[in-house]
């Protein structure tokens, strides 16, 4: 495993906290099971006080044209990125989004709702391969049926979930918990 840290002194070297940074990007990545490039790219734009040209962040990363390009769009279709205009340079330049709510949003819309919507193709594989099954005794398919049943009842209950949580991180964050119990303006006064 390559270190990220500056020890070269290179103006383009990542310091010490920035190496932090995407070191812990590059671990939330793998627990997604995203690549690892995504976590790199996430963590440095994170880290960026200001918005970062491509060219640079192959350079700072130590990464591959192909893969920046492709984690980063990524990262753009999730929202989790934006290009963002600088005058005067034609280079394109990348922000990190710092929302929890707008990359929860993103990653449900570009990632978890079309793998739930995808997943009849694979109901369908699994229930003729236990349809084919010839060596199965009654017991074992009433089981794997069973099974399939329960698996397609979870993906329609998180299909059903889907439009809440999009909703709960769209939705404006009270600053506290006594702002939820607060009446509505429109709420007449209590007669005492």
């Amino acid at each position: 495993m390559k270190s990220l840290e500056n020890q070269d002194n290179r103006p383009d070297a990542l310091s010490a906290s920035e190496s932090e940074f995407i070191h812990f990007f590059v671990r939330l990545a793998s627990a997604l099971n995203l690549p690892r490039s995504v976590g790199e790219l996430f963590g440095l734009l994170f880290a960026a006080e200001d918005p970062i040209p491509f060219d640079e962040i192959v350079s700072r990363l130590g990464i591959s044209k192909g893969s920046a390009s492709q984690g980063l769009k990524f990262l753009t279709k999730t929202g989790a990125a934006t290009i963002v205009y600088v005058p005067r340079d034609r280079r394109t330049f990348y922000e990190a989004e710092t929302s929890m709510r707008r990359l929860v949003g993103g990653a449900l819309k570009e990632t978890v709702r079309p793998h739930l919507e995808g997943n009849d193709t694979y109901f369908e594989k699994i229930e003729k391969s236990i349809e084919a099954s010839e060596d199965l005794s009654k017991k074992s398919m009433s089981h794997l049926e069973h099974r399939l049943a329960a698996l397609k009842n979870w993906n329609e209950k998180a299909l059903q979930m889907l439009p809440l949580l999009e909703f709960f991180f769209s939705a404006p964050i009270p600053k506290s918990l006594f702002d939820l119990m607060k009446r509505h303006p429109d709420e007449p006064e209590p007669h005492t």
